[in-house]
């Protein structure tokens, strides 16, 4: 089903459900106005039944708070009526009696409108609004097939009690066979609206997931963007730093002419590596000085080059 038709019958299925409250609620307040039998019954009945009617009209506005309003009054309204009619159960099964069928019509449609308005109740509360029930759409479709036949089962029990017996008629025959058929549209309608496929929007999770990969998103450019910047950069290793003079003093050596006298690289290397060292790590007291003799030994093999240079020249 596309999801313009899906919200089209959404929208229809909510409409016929508010008129058909709305319309049985009219007919409690005829009822009330015109007889004094039940009054407090039907008083009861008609700000149970306007509670039904206005959360059908709430659910068309998909907006928070009316979302709130409408489970408030949708529970207080199923609630009221399984309670006021609580109170009839024993007046109902103390008249029973088996080898009298309407008796028997009567209790059966009283059981059948408790249990239809109890398993709604119980689904509302418990299956509807609990986010961790797997399979939820199947429990919903198989607890709503329930509803509808409970109430099924209770509209044929009226019908056949009134139409064939003449029992519980309130004004005509006709308008009284009318308010049951509006009466149970009322409910299976409501059921039915809760077998519809939901439509694509965005749940509150799936909300909060997308904000949060949104934030992760604006956390790794922002970070990428540190990166690039140059007062974000890091600081050069000098250890890398020291190898590259290492490698560069190495190069440099190596490129001098065959003429002149090479250093021997260990030796650079050694200067190199021990000078950031010194220049680091202030001159402690236990530093053995530089020996004199390797000063001597300095000079003696100088001296000794030249006065062989001489004999050479010489």
């Amino acid at each position: 089903m596309k999801e313009t038709s899906l919200k089209t019958l959404k929208i229809f299925v909510r409409s016929i459900t508010a008129l058909a409250f709305a319309l049985f609620t009219a007919y409690q307040i005829y009822m009330a106005l015109k007889t004094d039998v039940g009054l407090y019954g039907r008083i009861i009945g008609i700000v149970c039944y306007t509670f039904l009617a206005a959360a059908s009209v709430f659910s068309l506005i998909h907006q928070r708070g009316i979302r709130i309003l409408r489970s408030v009054l949708f529970v207080a309204g199923l609630a009221g009526l399984f309670f006021m009619r609580l109170l009839s159960v024993a007046r109902v099964f103390g008249a029973l009696d088996f080898s009298f069928f309407p008796s028997v019509l009567n209790c059966s449609e009283y059981l059948a409108s408790q249990l239809g308005t109890l398993v709604l109740l119980l689904y509302y509360l418990a299956v509807r609004t609990n986010k961790y029930i797997k399979n939820k759409r199947r429990v919903t479709i198989i607890m709503m097939i329930f509803v509808i036949a409970f109430f099924g089962l209770g509209l044929i029990s009226e019908w056949t009690l009134r139409a064939k017996y003449g029992y519980n008629i309130d004004s005509t025959l006709q308008l009284t066979l009318i308010s049951r058929v509006v009466y149970f549209c009322g409910f299976a309608l409501t059921a039915l609206n809760f077998m519809l496929p939901p439509t694509k929007v965005e749940s509150e999770a799936e909300q909060y997931i997308i904000k949060e990969q949104s934030e992760a998103e604006i956390l790794v450019s922002s970070s990428d963007e540190n990166r690039n910047h140059p007062a974000h950069d890091k600081k050069r290793n000098p250890t890398l730093d020291d190898a590259n003079i290492i490698l560069n003093t190495v190069n440099s050596g190596r490129s001098r002419s065959h003429g002149e006298r090479k250093r021997s690289p260990v030796l650079d290397e050694a200067d190199i590596i021990l000078d950031p060292a010194q220049t680091t790590r202030p001159h402690s007291h236990g530093e053995k000085k530089r020996s004199p003799v390797l000063d001597d030994a300095d000079i003696v093999f100088s001296d000794t080059d030249n006065i062989h240079s001489k004999k050479h020249n010489r």
